[in-house]
């Protein structure tokens, strides 16, 4: 299980990177992330996740999604 959410994780910060949206300066050291963007992609997850759910409580109770 740990593996699958490493490998996960290595997918979704490798797509944050690729989009623009994860900025490294290396002589700094810092990463710097676009909020703006971010919050974008934040509300799409969230929508994901909302409709997932609803999907799961609706089937839960009988119902087919």
């Amino acid at each position: 299980m740990g593996l699958s959410i490493r490998m996960a994780l290595y997918f979704v910060f490798s797509f944050l990177a690729g989009q623009g949206l994860v900025v490294f300066d290396a002589p700094s050291g810092r990463v710097t992330f676009d909020l703006e963007s971010v919050a974008v992609l934040l509300t799409g997850l969230a929508g994901f996740a909302v409709t997932f759910v609803a999907s799961r409580v609706a089937k839960a109770r009988g119902g087919k999604t």
